[in-house]
């Protein structure tokens, strides 16, 4: 048997997952604030530059497909929230959720969170609403790399009074790149 997430590929991008034309196999959704590393973690886990990442805002319009192990997808979604960069408007990103987040493929979400600024309104309405799907959420904090031992012990603390009792730092060493995709295996599981 071979290990986990060995053999990884781009199958194709969809405005919606009804234009989905590939396999049905089980999905992970990958979702979060614009600009928040949804690209970034995505090619750390899969350990390949597969997934475009930018240092602008709003770059990703489409649901991305990434087959891993010929088992599973992992998919990329747009960002929401405003940026200084043409994005999605709030209706499409909110078609584009409510067109995914009921389907049965979709077996488990990862939230990212970028835990340098207070979490808003938005973000915490979001992750109500990501709940009301009662499907497995992965909480990951991003960028705790750019973050001093004070501010991530201050992100930590922010984190748990939210509830995420159980977030992830997003930190692609090894040994978290590891943790990150067991945690992902998991959702599937559930």
């Amino acid at each position: 048997m071979s290990e986990p997430f060995s053999k990884v590929r781009f199958v194709a991008s969809a405005p919606s997952p009804k234009e989905f034309k590939g396999q049905m196999l089980p999905g992970i959704l990958v979702v979060g604030r614009s600009n928040v590393g949804k690209s970034t973690l995505i090619n750390g886990i899969l350990n390949a530059k597969l997934a475009f990442s930018s240092k602008k805002a709003g770059k990703t319009k489409a649901l991305n497909y990434f087959l891993v192990d010929d088992s599973f997808y992992l998919i990329d979604s747009p960002g929401y929230g405003s940026t200084g960069f043409a994005t999605m408007s709030t209706v499409q990103f909110s078609t584009l959720m409510e067109e995914s987040l009921p389907s049965p493929s979709i077996r488990g979400i990862v939230l990212l969170l970028d835990l340098r600024r207070e979490p808003s309104e938005e973000d915490k309405a979001f992750y109500s609403y990501l709940q009301s799907f009662h499907k497995p959420i992965l909480v990951v904090l991003t960028k705790t790399d750019q973050m001093n031992q004070s501010a991530l012990a201050k992100a930590r603390k922010t984190a748990l009074d939210l509830g995420f009792d159980r977030a992830i730092e997003s930190e692609l060493k090894l040994k978290n790149r590891a943790f990150l995709r067991k945690a992902i295996l998991s959702l599937l599981k559930r």
